[in-house]
């Protein structure tokens, strides 16, 4: 009897999930503004970071017109609530960052998503790509490179389309859970007084630049 009646309540139970609330109070504008000033953020570290550590640390590095309040939302995952729009602009636009030597990744604030429901797997970051022939070094050839890394968001040319240099600068949606390849070896053609002689592959060493 007694396992009967604990299925009836189970089942009750289920009965009661499957209501659906639907709040018919409107967000008040305090909250609207407070959340458009705000970052959600992830450091991706293993050991666990306090709020008071970043926020001191952090402010040494924004340094903002006033200092940015971190609230601790989940494990390394924080609200950054900015005092001002500016704050927060400037703040996104230097994107990446970096706390202790590890990435912090940055999300838009969404109030109708649960912090630790957001996705911080990507990152848009600069990629440096060295010993390209000078002929390689150029926006359609950077595009077809970097997309073997990830999505190409940009390319860092000159107006004729060449980015003769050091290196070349890709600017990618990097996804964070794949290991980065140190290199990639290309097949370049080889011309000698005008005409193809040959191939002959290259080793592209590829550097990551943070902050």
């Amino acid at each position: 009897m007694k396992s009967l009646e604990e299925q009836w309540e189970k089942l009750r139970l289920m009965e009661e999930e499957k209501r659906n609330v639907e709040p018919n109070d409107s967000i008040p504008e305090e909250i609207k503004n407070k959340g458009d000033r705000s970052l959600v953020g992830k450091v991706w570290m293993e050991r666990k970071i306090s709020q008071g550590v970043i926020e001191s640390t952090i402010a040494k590095v924004w340094k903002l017109s006033r200092v940015a309040k971190f609230l601790e939302v989940g494990k390394n995952v924080f609200v950054i609530i900015f005092a001002t729009h500016t704050d927060k602009h400037k703040v996104w636009g230097g994107k990446p960052w970096l706390f202790n030597n590890q990435l912090m990744v940055l999300q838009i604030f969404d109030g109708f998503i649960p912090p630790l429901k957001m996705i911080f797997e990507r990152e848009d970051l600069w990629v440096q790509k060295h010993n390209l022939p000078l002929a390689y070094m150029t926006k359609k050839r950077g595009e077809q490179l970097g997309s073997a890394m990830g999505k190409v968001v940009d390319v860092d040319v000159q107006d004729d389309g060449s980015g003769w240099g050091c290196c070349l600068r890709v600017f990618i949606e990097m996804d964070l859970t794949k290991p980065l390849a140190r290199g990639r070896t290309i097949t370049a053609k080889v011309t000698k007084c005008g005409s193809l002689s040959g191939m002959r592959n290259s080793l592209i060493d590829v550097y990551l630049v943070v902050g």
